[in-house]
Order: C-alpha cells, then structure tokens, then sequence
C-alpha cells in the first residue's frame, strides 16, 4: 500500500506563528482604576460555586478596593491643585509688570529724571568707601564720596546729576560700591528699586527688570507700589 507523504508548508507555519506573535498584547505596566474593578468582578463571576469567597474575605477585598478608590481620587485632587497653583503662580507673575521690586543688583534706574533708589549693608569696621555710577557705555557719571559708615544699611543718596550737575538721561546706570577698612578695598553688591518690565512665562516663571536683566521670584526683597 503506498503512502502518500504529507507536504508541510513552511511558510505557512512561519506565517501562522508571525500572525500569533503580532496579536499578542502588550501587557499594562500601570493599572488604572477600572482595571482593579475588572479584576473584582472577574474574581466573583469565575468563583467556585461550592466555595464562594467569604464575607470576610469579601469585606477585607471591598475595604482595599475603597483604598485604591481613595488613592486614584486624591491624585486627581493633587494634580488638580497643581494646576490650579501653576495658573495662580502666572497671574501672580503677570501682575507684577510694572511694578516696582527691591533686588540685589548693581544696576540702578533714572526714571523721569528721578533715581529709584537703592541701599548697601556695610559689616565689620569701615573707614569710608565711594560709589562710582557708569553709564551702559561704561562712560563714568559721577564718584559719591562715603564717610562716617557705621554697620547697617545705608541708602544711596544720587540726585540723578553727572559729575557737572547736569540730569542724565532716563536709563540704566552701573553702581559701583566699594568700602575700605583701611587696609583693603571691598566691593559690596548693593540692593537696587528696579522696574518690572516684562515677564517669561514657561515651567520657571521668571521676571525681566529694568529690560536687561532676568531674576526668579524668591530673587525679590521687597515689593514697591506704584
């Protein structure tokens, strides 16, 4: 009796086997919660009738169910305050154009010919110190002589005059401030009233002073009205 050989087709089995590895499903690394609810219901339905689960294993899988409940809600509660922090932090940046701030800066600002102002702290023991103002140039406006520097905050008295009492120009100006204890020279960053002119709004909120120079919120001393 003769037999007839069976011809397997190897592309066919190839092709079965690359049908069934591209169904595959790629299983959740996170579950959410209607999975959690997915798996309860499926636990009831597919349970041994002749041993069904009991009420207190039931209660106990209710009670973490609640818990996984609460979980989901209060990260919705937490990303919803989140957002809400982010809106409130750029209005609060937004409002802020235009005013006034006191920062540490060595940039000082002349505004309708009036100086905004500015302070320097002097520590330890001084014998007295200058402050010399420039320009954006560079070019020197005028050197204030500094006497009787006790330690504390002192205000920087400049009316705004060049060396030969003429008003400069609305604009921004270079403080210099430099302190001697009779040995050395010191520089001190002094602290400066700049204007609010603009603001970048992006993942670090950062406000524009004096049109030149980028600083942070936690970079303000003190706000100014007006």
């Amino acid at each position: 009796m003769a037999t007839t050989p069976v011809n397997t087709n190897s592309s066919t089995i190839s092709s079965v086997n690359s049908s069934s590895q591209n169904t595959q499903r790629t299983p959740k690394k996170v579950l959410q919660k209607d999975d959690f609810i997915k798996l309860f219901v499926t636990q009831l339905r597919y349970q041994d009738p002749m041993k069904p689960l009991e009420n207190n294993d039931m209660a106990i899988q209710l009670a973490l169910f609640n818990q996984v409940d609460q979980l989901f809600n209060i990260n919705d509660t937490l990303k919803s305050l989140v957002d809400l922090g982010k809106n409130l932090n750029l209005t609060y940046v937004s409002s802020l154009v235009d005013k006034k701030v006191k920062v540490d800066s060595n940039i000082g600002r002349v505004e309708q010919g009036q100086f905004l102002g500015g302070e320097f702290k002097v520590e330890g023991f001084v014998t007295g110190g200058e402050i010399v103002i420039r320009d954006s140039k560079g070019n020197l406006i005028k050197k204030i002589t500094l006497t009787d520097l006790k330690e504390g905050i002192h205000k920087i008295e400049w009316d705004g005059k060049d060396q030969a009492g003429n008003l400069v120009p609305d604009g921004n100006y270079t403080f210099s401030v430099l302190l001697y204890d009779g040995k050395t020279v010191n520089s001190v960053k002094p602290t400066m009233v700049a204007r609010v002119t603009g603001a970048k709004l992006g993942e670090e909120n950062r406000l524009v002073i004096n049109g030149v120079q980028e600083i942070q919120l936690s970079d303000i001393k003190e706000l100014i009205g007006g």
